[in-house]
């Protein structure tokens, strides 16, 4: 009896109690903004990887000396789950690990990838890791991004 009593009135004060869920706030227009668009396609290949089939292209932005970036696009039967894209630079040797000095680029599927300033001065790798697989999906042929390798 003391229990029918006593639980509703403390089940009452808990949610009485219990702080609101917070709200987030947009974000400052200054942060808002979005990138500028990386319009300019300075290559674009279908071959780079050579067991998937992903198209990769180099986008510039004019307005930007050094804003590179790279956009992928995939089949839907070649994705995996939480594809990652890397960048590492010179000609290693991958096999199941990804290299120490491996840069992440950010997800597969988002659009523009930015690269380092150094990923356009010498020879480089794209390796593409998928995170809940915990494995490397694919490693490019070496490639040299800046406008004399057309």
């Amino acid at each position: 009896m003391l229990l029918g009593i006593t639980l509703p009135a403390v089940l009452i004060v808990g949610f009485a109690t219990h702080p609101t869920m917070p709200v987030a706030t947009p974000l400052p227009p200054a942060l808002a903004e979005a990138a500028p668009a990386l319009a300019t396609v300075v290559w674009q290949r279908d071959g780079l990887f050579a067991k998937a089939p992903v198209q990769v292209r180099l986008l510039h932005n004019p307005a930007e000396t050094g804003a590179f970036a790279l956009n992928l696009m995939g089949a839907r039967d070649f994705l995996k789950p939480d594809l990652l894209a890397y960048w590492v630079s010179g000609q290693p040797e991958i096999t199941d690990t990804l290299p120490g000095d491996a840069r992440l680029l950010g997800a597969f599927s988002t659009g523009a990838l930015p690269l380092p300033d150094e990923a356009v001065r010498g020879t480089s790798v794209l390796v593409l890791y998928s995170l809940a697989d915990n494995e490397i999906v694919a490693v490019s042929r070496p490639v040299q991004l800046n406008d004399s390798n057309r």
